[in-house]
C-alpha cells in the first residue's frame, strides 16, 4: 500500500490541476464570448448615440421636407430599438452592473428609453398618455440616453489609456468646437448662410468664452442659433469635464480611483471625498447665479428695446449667462453700447459688472467663500456646538485673489475715469461716468462686452486695457490672462528678492518654490505668445495698423473679446490664427506642454550648481 501512495498522490494532484486549469477554460471561453458581445454592443451603442444627437440636430436645424423628416424619424426609431435591446441584454446578462450597482441616472435614462420603446411598439396603450408618444418625448429620451452614455464611456476611455488631464481637457474643447461649428452651419441657426471659417471662429470664440466675432450676432443668428451659442458658452465656461463627470458618476454609481484623481485635478478639489458635492456645487452655483442675474437684468433693462415679452426674457437669460461665463456675446444690435441702454437704468450695467466679477474670481474662491459664509451662519445660529474644531478660514489663494482683484478694479476704475473723462465719457452724467468706468475696468480682464467704442479710446486707455487683458482673472475661473494669482506671486517674489528674504509668502504663509517658478513660466509664455501671434498677423495683414493687430491678438489670446474693429476685415488665414490663440489662451499652452513633455526630464540625478550672472 505505501508503494501506491506516490502514484495516488500524483493522480490527486492531476485531478486538482485539471479542475483548476482545464475546467475554467470552458467558463473563460464563455466569459470572453460575452465580453466580445458587450464590446460590440457598446461600440454600436456609441455610434448610435452620436447618430441620435446628429439626427436630432438635423431634424431641428434643417429646413426639412416631409420625406426628409420621416427619414430622420426612421433612423431615430432604429436607434431607440438598439438602445432598448442593449438595456434588455444588460439586464439579462449583467444584472448586477445594469441594475443593482447602477447609478440613479442610469436607471432614469434606461426607463425613458423603455417607455419610448413601449409607446412606439404599443401605440394603443400609449394613447392613455399622449405625451410619451410625442416626438419631443422621443427626442428627449434619445438625447438623454446618448449624452449620459457617451459621458460615461468617455471617462472610461480616459481611465483605460491614463491620458494626461491637460490633454483630455484640450481634446474635449476641440471636440466641442467642431460640433459647435457643425451646428452653427445648419440653415436654421442663421438668417442667412455664413462661411465655414466664420462658423468655426464663432464656435471657438464661444467655447473659449472670448466674445470675438467677425459677424453681427444679433442680426445673423436665429433663436435656434442663439440656443446653440448659449450651450457652447456654458460648456466652455464650466468645462466639458464637469458635465461629463457628473453624468458618468450618476450613470455608473461609482468611478475608478484614476477617474477620481482626474476629476479632482480638473476641478482643483483638495480631496477626493468631496468630488461629487463639489461638482454639483459648481453646476448648481452657476445656474443659481445666472438665474438671479437674468431676473435682475429683466428688471433693470429698458422694456422699450423689445417688441415681445419672449424677446426680453431671451435677452435677460442670454446676457446673464454670457456675463457670468465671461463670454461677452450680445444678441442686441450694437451690443451693450446701444444708445437706449446707455441712457437707461445704469443699474443694468452694475448687474453685468457683478456677474462678470463673480465669473472671473474662480470656483475655488467661490467655494471657499461659501464654506466661510456657512460656517459663520452656523456659528451665529448654534454658538455652543464646538465650532472651533471646524474652523473655516480664507486660504492664501482666496486672500491673494480677492485683494489683487479689488486693487485692479479700483485702480482701473479711477484711471479709466481720468483718461476718458472728456473722451468717450464726455456727454454722460457723473454717476453714469462712474458706472461706465467701473464697467470698463472689469471687462478687459474678463469679458468682451463694450459700452463705448474701444477704437475711440485715448492711447493711454488702450495701454491700460492691454495691461488688464494681460493680467486677466483668477485661476480656475472663466476669465483669461496670466491670472491675478500669477501676478500676485510675481510681486511677492519680487518683494522677497528686494528685501533679501529666503521665502516668498504673505499672511504668515510661504508660497512653494514650484508655484513661483510656474508663475514666471506662465508670464514668460504669455508674453512670448503675444509677440509670436502679433508677428504672424502682421505678416498676414500688412495693411492693418500694428496697434489694432496687437490689441486683437491680446484680446484673443487672453480670451477677452474686445476689438478695435479689426475682426470683421481679417482674412480667413488670420481668423484661423486667432482661433489657435483663443484655444491656447483658454486651455493654457503651459498645461499642454506639461502634458506632452512633462515626463521626459532626467529623473533620479542631480547636477552640480554653477553661477549665472543676472543683473
Amino acid at each position: 500500500m505505501p508503494n501506491n501512495l506516490p502514484r495516488l498522490e500524483k493522480a490527486i494532484k492531476r485531478i486538482i490541476w485539471e479542475q483548476k486549469h482545464k475546467a475554467p477554460n470552458e467558463s473563460q471561453n464563455y466569459v470572453q464570448w460575452l465580453h466580445k458581445i458587450d464590446v460590440f454592443f457598446t461600440c454600436l451603442t456609441a455610434i448610435a448615440s452620436v447618430g441620435s444627437l446628429l439626427g436630432i440636430a438635423f431634424y431641428y436645424g434643417l429646413n426639412n421636407s416631409t420625406n426628409e423628416a420621416s427619414g430622420f424619424l426612421v433612423g431615430l426609431h432604429a436607434a431607440l430599438f438598439l438602445f432598448a435591446v442593449n438595456i434588455f441584454l444588460g439586464i439579462c446578462f449583467a444584472f448586477n452592473r445594469f441594475v443593482l450597482h447602477a447609478g440613479i441616472l442610469k436607471w432614469i435614462v434606461n426607463l425613458l428609453i423603455l417607455i419610448s420603446a413601449a409607446a412606439y411598439f404599443f401605440p394603443a396603450a400609449s394613447n392613455w398618455f399622449g405625451c410619451i408618444s410625442s416626438k419631443e418625448f422621443l427626442f428627449f429620451s434619445l438625447a438623454s440616453y446618448s449624452l449620459v452614455f457617451l459621458s460615461a464611456k468617455a471617462l472610461d476611455l480616459a481611465n483605460s489609456y491614463r491620458m494626461n488631464p491637460s490633454l483630455i481637457l484640450a481634446s474635449s474643447f476641440i471636440v466641442v468646437i467642431l460640433i459647435g461649428t457643425f451646428l452653427l452651419m445648419l440653415p436654421k441657426s442663421t438668417k442667412e448662410p455664413i462661411d465655414l471659417i466664420d462658423a468655426f471662429f464663432i464656435s471657438t470664440s464661444a467655447v473659449c468664452v472670448t466674445g470675438l466675432s467677425p459677424i453681427d450676432i444679433s442680426q445673423i443668428f436665429t433663436n435656434f442659433g442663439l440656443l446653440v451659442l448659449s450651450v457652447l458658452i456654458q460648456i466652455g465656461g464650466l468645462g466639458l469635464i464637469a458635465f461629463t463627470s457628473v453624468f458618468a458618476i450618476f450613470y455608473a454609481g461609482s468611478t475608478s480611483v484614476y477617474n477620481q484623481l482626474l476629476i479632482r485635478d480638473m476641478i482643483y478639489s483638495k480631496s477626493m471625498d468631496a468630488l461629487l458635492p463639489t461638482l454639483l456645487y459648481i453646476l448648481g452655483f452657476t445656474l443659481s447665479i445666472e438665474t438671479i442675474g437674468a431676473f435682475l437684468i429683466y428688471v433693470t433693462v429698458p422694456s422699450s428695446l423689445f417688441t415681445t415679452l419672449s424677446d426680453k426674457l431671451i435677452f435677460s437669460a442670454f446676457h446673464s449667462m454670457s456675463a457670468f461665463c465671461n463670454a461677452g456675446f450680445s444678441n442686441l444690435k450694437d451690443g451693450l453700447s446701444n444708445e437706449v441702454l446707455l441712457k437707461g437704468n445704469q443699474f443694468f450695467y452694475l448687474v453685468i459688472c457683478a456677474l462678470m466679477f463673480l465669473g472671473s474670481i474662480g470656483f475655488p474662491i467661490l467655494i471657499n467663500l461659501k464654506d466661510k459664509l456657512f460656517w459663520k451662519l452656523k456659528k451665529q445660529l448654534f454658538p455652543s456646538t464646538g465650532e472651533q474644531t471646524n474652523f473655516i478660514r480664507f486660504d492664501l489663494n482666496t486672500k491673494l485673489v480677492l485683494i489683487t482683484s479689488s486693487i485692479l478694479v479700483a485702480a482701473g476704475t479711477v484711471l479709466f475715469l481720468i483718461f476718458e473723462y472728456d473722451g468717450t465719457l464726455k456727454d454722460m452724467s457723473f454717476f453714469t461716468k462712474i458706472v461706465q468706468s467701473l464697467f470698463n475696468a472689469i471687462l478687459p480682464r474678463t469679458t468682451g462686452f463694450a459700452s463705448v467704442n474701444p477704437a475711440d479710446f485715448q492711447p493711454s486707455t488702450i495701454l491700460l486695457v492691454c495691461l488688464l487683458m494681460w493680467i486677466g482673472g483668477s485661476s480656475q475661473s472663466m476669465a483669461g490672462g496670466v491670472k491675478v494669482n500669477t501676478v500676485a506671486v510675481l510681486f511677492l517674489n519680487l518683494k522677497s528678492i528686494i528685501t533679501g528674504s529666503d521665502q516668498t509668502g504673505a499672511f504668515h504663509r510661504a508660497i512653494s518654490e514650484k508655484a513661483v517658478l510656474r508663475a514666471y513660466a506662465v508670464a514668460f509664455i504669455a508674453t512670448v505668445c503675444v509677440f509670436v501671434f502679433s508677428f504672424i498677423l502682421i505678416l498676414l495683414e500688412p495693411g492693418q495698423p500694428i496697434r489694432s493687430i496687437i490689441f486683437e491678438v491680446m484680446s484673443a489670446l487672453f480670451t477677452v473679446g474686445s476689438s478695435l474693429g479689426l475682426t470683421p476685415v481679417l482674412s480667413g488665414e488670420s481668423k484661423f490664427v486667432l482661433c489657435i490663440a483663443m484655444f491656447l489662451g483658454r486651455v493654457g499652452l503651459l498645461s499642454i506642454l506639461i502634458g506632452l513633455l512633462g515626463h521626459r526630464g532626467a529623473k533620479g540625478c542631480s547636477f552640480p550648481n554653477e553661477h549665472i550672472i543676472i543683473n
